[in-house]
Protein backbone atom coordinates (compact mmCIF):
# COMPACT_ATOMS: atom_id res chain seq x y z
CA UNK A 1 0.00 0.00 0.00
CA UNK A 2 1.13 3.56 -0.71
CA UNK A 3 1.88 5.06 2.71
CA UNK A 4 1.44 8.59 1.34
CA UNK A 5 -2.18 7.89 0.39
CA UNK A 6 -2.92 6.57 3.85
CA UNK A 7 -1.29 9.55 5.53
CA UNK A 8 -3.00 12.07 3.24
CA UNK A 9 -6.36 10.64 4.21
CA UNK A 10 -5.56 10.63 7.92
CA UNK A 11 -4.07 14.11 7.81
CA UNK A 12 -7.49 15.46 6.86
CA UNK A 13 -8.22 15.07 10.58
CA UNK A 14 -5.04 16.78 11.73
CA UNK A 15 -6.79 19.96 12.90
CA UNK A 16 -8.42 17.85 15.59
CA UNK A 17 -5.19 16.19 16.70
CA UNK A 18 -2.00 16.89 18.61
CA UNK A 19 1.45 15.95 17.30
CA UNK A 20 4.29 14.69 19.51
CA UNK A 21 7.90 13.83 18.76
CA UNK A 22 9.53 10.76 20.30
CA UNK A 23 13.28 10.22 20.25
CA UNK A 24 14.66 6.77 19.49
CA UNK A 25 14.20 4.33 22.43
CA UNK A 26 11.49 6.48 24.06
CA UNK A 27 8.31 4.73 25.13
CA UNK A 28 5.31 5.93 23.16
CA UNK A 29 2.76 3.92 25.14
CA UNK A 30 2.99 1.56 28.11
CA UNK A 31 1.35 -1.84 28.50
CA UNK A 32 -1.81 -1.35 30.54
CA UNK A 33 -2.12 2.32 29.64
CA UNK A 34 -5.53 3.71 28.73
CA UNK A 35 -5.08 5.59 25.42
CA UNK A 36 -6.56 9.06 25.15
CA UNK A 37 -7.26 8.78 21.44
CA UNK A 38 -6.20 7.17 18.16
CA UNK A 39 -2.45 7.32 17.62
CA UNK A 40 -1.22 7.68 14.04
CA UNK A 41 2.44 7.06 13.23
CA UNK A 42 3.38 9.84 10.79
CA UNK A 43 7.12 9.16 10.53
CA UNK A 44 9.65 6.71 11.87
CA UNK A 45 9.21 3.14 13.12
CA UNK A 46 7.67 1.84 16.34
CA UNK A 47 8.41 -1.50 17.99
CA UNK A 48 5.50 -3.28 19.67
CA UNK A 49 6.61 -5.69 22.38
CA UNK A 50 5.75 -7.54 25.55
CA UNK A 51 7.86 -8.66 28.50
CA UNK A 52 8.06 -12.29 29.63
CA UNK A 53 7.90 -13.42 33.26
CA UNK A 54 11.68 -13.73 33.07
CA UNK A 55 12.03 -10.07 32.12
CA UNK A 56 12.92 -10.63 28.47
CA UNK A 57 11.48 -8.49 25.68
CA UNK A 58 9.58 -10.22 22.87
CA UNK A 59 8.82 -8.20 19.75
CA UNK A 60 5.23 -8.58 18.54
CA UNK A 61 5.38 -6.44 15.40
CA UNK A 62 6.80 -3.26 13.89
CA UNK A 63 4.72 -0.25 12.88
CA UNK A 64 5.51 2.02 9.94
CA UNK A 65 4.13 5.42 8.78
CA UNK A 66 0.37 5.42 8.33
CA UNK A 67 -0.28 2.75 10.95
CA UNK A 68 -2.78 3.46 13.74
CA UNK A 69 -2.54 2.07 17.29
CA UNK A 70 -3.43 0.55 19.68
CA UNK A 71 -6.03 -1.18 17.52
CA UNK A 72 -7.37 -3.32 20.36
CA UNK A 73 -8.50 -0.12 22.11
CA UNK A 74 -9.58 1.78 18.99
CA UNK A 75 -12.03 -0.95 18.00
CA UNK A 76 -13.27 -1.75 21.50
CA UNK A 77 -11.53 -5.09 22.07
CA UNK A 78 -9.67 -3.87 25.17
CA UNK A 79 -9.83 -0.88 27.49
CA UNK A 80 -6.05 -0.78 27.91
CA UNK A 81 -3.02 -1.27 25.67
CA UNK A 82 -1.95 -4.90 25.53
CA UNK A 83 1.68 -4.11 24.69
CA UNK A 84 4.48 -1.58 25.00
CA UNK A 85 5.14 0.76 22.06
CA UNK A 86 8.71 2.04 21.73
CA UNK A 87 10.25 4.37 19.14
CA UNK A 88 12.65 2.22 17.12
CA UNK A 89 13.77 5.42 15.38
CA UNK A 90 12.95 9.08 15.98
CA UNK A 91 9.18 9.25 15.45
CA UNK A 92 6.32 11.68 14.89
CA UNK A 93 2.99 10.54 16.33
CA UNK A 94 -0.36 12.31 15.99
CA UNK A 95 -3.06 11.79 18.62
CA UNK A 96 -6.57 12.07 17.14
CA UNK A 97 -9.84 12.17 19.11
CA UNK A 98 -11.37 8.70 18.85
CA UNK A 99 -14.90 9.94 18.19
CA UNK A 100 -13.79 12.08 15.23
CA UNK A 101 -11.66 9.28 13.81
CA UNK A 102 -14.53 6.78 14.05
CA UNK A 103 -16.93 9.26 12.44
CA UNK A 104 -14.48 9.77 9.56
CA UNK A 105 -14.12 6.01 9.21
CA UNK A 106 -17.88 5.65 8.81
CA UNK A 107 -18.23 8.40 6.20
CA UNK A 108 -14.97 8.00 4.22
CA UNK A 109 -14.89 4.72 2.23
CA UNK A 110 -11.31 5.40 1.09
CA UNK A 111 -10.10 5.67 4.68
CA UNK A 112 -12.04 2.55 5.66
CA UNK A 113 -10.54 0.59 2.76
CA UNK A 114 -7.01 1.77 3.55
CA UNK A 115 -7.33 0.81 7.23
CA UNK A 116 -8.65 -2.59 6.13
CA UNK A 117 -5.76 -3.09 3.70
CA UNK A 118 -3.25 -2.02 6.35
CA UNK A 119 -4.46 -4.59 8.82
CA UNK A 120 -4.68 -7.34 6.23
CA UNK A 121 -0.95 -6.64 5.74
CA UNK A 122 -0.41 -6.85 9.49
CA UNK A 123 -2.34 -10.11 9.60
CA UNK A 124 -0.12 -11.65 6.91
CA UNK A 125 2.96 -10.32 8.71
CA UNK A 126 1.75 -11.82 11.99
CA UNK A 127 1.24 -15.26 10.45
CA UNK A 128 4.75 -15.16 8.95
CA UNK A 129 6.16 -14.12 12.33
CA UNK A 130 4.31 -16.94 14.10
CA UNK A 131 5.54 -19.41 11.50
CA UNK A 132 9.12 -18.36 12.27
CA UNK A 133 8.53 -18.82 15.99
CA UNK A 134 7.12 -22.33 15.54
CA UNK A 135 10.43 -23.73 14.28
CA UNK A 136 12.53 -25.45 16.91
CA UNK A 137 16.03 -24.79 15.50
CA UNK A 138 17.61 -21.37 15.92
CA UNK A 139 18.85 -21.10 12.33
CA UNK A 140 15.42 -22.00 10.94
CA UNK A 141 13.80 -19.32 13.12
CA UNK A 142 16.23 -16.75 11.75
CA UNK A 143 15.79 -17.80 8.12
CA UNK A 144 12.02 -17.41 8.41
CA UNK A 145 12.15 -14.12 10.30
CA UNK A 146 14.49 -12.76 7.63
CA UNK A 147 11.91 -13.82 5.05
CA UNK A 148 9.30 -11.84 7.00
CA UNK A 149 11.58 -8.78 7.19
CA UNK A 150 12.27 -8.95 3.45
CA UNK A 151 8.53 -9.10 2.70
CA UNK A 152 7.76 -6.20 5.03
CA UNK A 153 10.78 -3.93 4.65
CA UNK A 154 12.78 -5.25 1.69
CA UNK A 155 14.14 -3.04 -1.09
CA UNK A 156 15.80 -4.62 -4.12
CA UNK A 157 19.33 -3.43 -4.88
CA UNK A 158 21.19 -3.11 -8.17
CA UNK A 159 23.49 -6.01 -7.19
CA UNK A 160 20.55 -8.41 -6.94
CA UNK A 161 20.41 -8.50 -3.16
CA UNK A 162 17.50 -7.16 -1.12
CA UNK A 163 18.21 -4.67 1.63
CA UNK A 164 16.14 -4.79 4.81
CA UNK A 165 15.42 -1.09 5.27
CA UNK A 166 15.76 -1.10 9.05
CA UNK A 167 18.70 -0.58 11.36
CA UNK A 168 18.70 -3.86 13.26
CA UNK A 169 21.06 -5.05 15.96
CA UNK A 170 21.54 -8.71 16.79
CA UNK A 171 19.51 -8.01 19.93
CA UNK A 172 16.62 -6.61 17.88
CA UNK A 173 16.49 -9.77 15.77
CA UNK A 174 16.89 -12.02 18.83
CA UNK A 175 13.83 -10.43 20.44
CA UNK A 176 11.73 -11.24 17.38
CA UNK A 177 12.30 -14.99 17.67
CA UNK A 178 12.98 -15.61 21.36
CA UNK A 179 16.70 -16.34 21.10
CA UNK A 180 19.65 -14.97 23.03
CA UNK A 181 21.78 -12.29 21.40
CA UNK A 182 24.78 -14.64 21.48
CA UNK A 183 22.95 -17.48 19.68
CA UNK A 184 21.55 -15.04 17.15
CA UNK A 185 25.02 -13.65 16.40
CA UNK A 186 26.45 -17.15 15.89
CA UNK A 187 23.62 -18.29 13.61
CA UNK A 188 23.63 -15.07 11.55
CA UNK A 189 27.36 -15.58 11.00
CA UNK A 190 26.62 -19.10 9.70
CA UNK A 191 24.01 -17.70 7.30
CA UNK A 192 26.56 -15.15 6.15
CA UNK A 193 29.10 -17.92 5.50
CA UNK A 194 26.46 -19.69 3.36
CA UNK A 195 26.01 -16.40 1.44
CA UNK A 196 22.31 -16.19 2.29
CA UNK A 197 22.92 -12.78 3.85
CA UNK A 198 25.57 -10.14 4.25
CA UNK A 199 25.63 -7.44 6.88
CA UNK A 200 27.67 -4.53 8.10
CA UNK A 201 26.92 -2.98 11.45
CA UNK A 202 23.12 -2.56 11.44
CA UNK A 203 22.40 -3.08 7.71
CA UNK A 204 21.33 -6.46 6.32
CA UNK A 205 21.29 -7.63 2.71
CA UNK A 206 19.54 -10.85 1.73
CA UNK A 207 20.01 -13.16 -1.24
CA UNK A 208 16.30 -13.91 -1.62
CA UNK A 209 16.77 -16.83 -4.04
CA UNK A 210 19.10 -18.65 -1.67
CA UNK A 211 16.88 -17.81 1.31
CA UNK A 212 13.81 -19.23 -0.44
CA UNK A 213 15.78 -22.32 -1.44
CA UNK A 214 16.84 -22.78 2.18
CA UNK A 215 13.24 -22.73 3.41
CA UNK A 216 11.62 -24.44 0.46
CA UNK A 217 8.79 -21.94 0.89
CA UNK A 218 8.71 -20.39 -2.55
CA UNK A 219 5.07 -19.41 -1.99
CA UNK A 220 6.38 -16.58 0.21
CA UNK A 221 8.82 -15.27 -2.39
CA UNK A 222 6.54 -12.62 -3.84
CA UNK A 223 4.66 -11.63 -0.70
CA UNK A 224 4.73 -7.89 -0.09
CA UNK A 225 3.26 -6.69 3.21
Amino acid sequence: MDERLRLDTLRALKAAGVTRQFAKKRTVMFQGEVPRGVLVLESGLVKVYGITNGGDQRTVTLLSPGDIFPVECIFGMSRVSLYYYEALTDCTVRNLPKNEFMAALETDPVLKDQIFQAYMSHYISATMHIYALEHSHAQEKLVYILQYLVARFGEKQANGLTKICLRLSHQDIAEMVGLTRETTAVELHKLKAKKLISYQRFSYYVNVSLLVAATGSDEFENVAV
